[in-house]
């Protein structure tokens, strides 16, 4: 798992904030103060609160939670990635705290623990073997305080694998220095359980088009195999939240520690 997937972000990373066909900003502003009121609702009770997010990526949700004034740890298994998350959040005058780790493995650089563990934007489908999934969800669990949070975000793939989309996620966006289409290829496999997502870039400068392409396979983790695994790792109160209810742009699964 580890190669490939840090291969994937650390190519896609340095694009990820200005080429993508959004405002990074807004968007990493709205995911925080969608998440915050989220996570009040379910915790019953006022931040700040102490949080690991431990697939941060270029720290779309870790910085926007932390403007929100919450403690973040953020770590991602991408070195690049968290250079990129540290860049932004130095930017905004953001105190977090930044490591690389494998959410398999927090335990070997993670030593604090937390109210809240998250891992967001469909991280948890690169675990493509039972083993990987178990190992993440049973690290998350022992990086979580008593009565903490797991939250993880991901695709509804209950509803992906009946008509198996091909062209997904498409963008444009008209720049002053040029173009940028963003669109990803899923190519599935014959088993439908998971597919190689091909992430397309084309950056036009001077009526000419580079093209970028990142590669890398995910797993379509079924609503009943992510709550069953959740639930079989020890955690309580497994519950699976529909963007309807939540707000937040994916389907959210939430569970607590004892």
């Amino acid at each position: 798992m580890a190669a490939p997937v840090t291969e994937f972000y650390d190519g896609l990373s340095p694009e990820y904030r200005d080429n993508m066909g959004w405002d990074w900003d807004a968007v990493m502003r709205q995911e925080g103060a969608t998440l915050d009121r989220f996570l009040k609702k379910q915790l019953g009770r006022p931040g700040p609160y102490a949080l690991l997010d431990c697939s941060c990526g270029i720290g779309t949700q870790a910085i926007g939670l932390a403007l929100q004034g919450h403690q973040v740890h953020a770590t991602d298994l991408s070195t690049v990635s968290v250079d990129c998350a540290q860049q932004e959040s130095t930017k905004l005058g953001v105190s977090m705290k930044f490591g690389v780790a494998d959410f398999r493995e927090l335990g070997e650089t993670v030593s604090d623990t937390f109210d809240v563990v998250l891992s967001c934007d469909n991280s948890i489908a690169h675990c493509l073997r039972d083993e990987d999934l178990d190992a993440a969800l049973a690290s998350m669990l022992e990086r979580l305080n008593p009565g903490g949070l797991l939250l993880i975000s991901l695709r509804d793939y209950d509803t992906l694998v009946v008509d198996k989309l091909r062209f997904n996620n498409e963008h444009v966006h008209d720049r002053p220095d040029g173009r940028r289409i963003v669109f990803q290829l899923w190519d599935w496999a014959d088993s439908g359980r998971s597919y190689r997502n091909h992430q397309f870039l084309l950056k036009e400068s001077d009526g000419s088009y580079e093209v970028k392409h990142f590669e890398t396979e995910l797993r379509a983790l079924l609503r009943e195999q992510i709550m069953t695994a959740v639930q079989s790792a020890g955690y309580e109160d497994a519950t699976w939240h529909v963007p309807e209810d939540s707000g937040y742009y994916q389907p959210i699964v939430t569970a607590r520690k004892q």
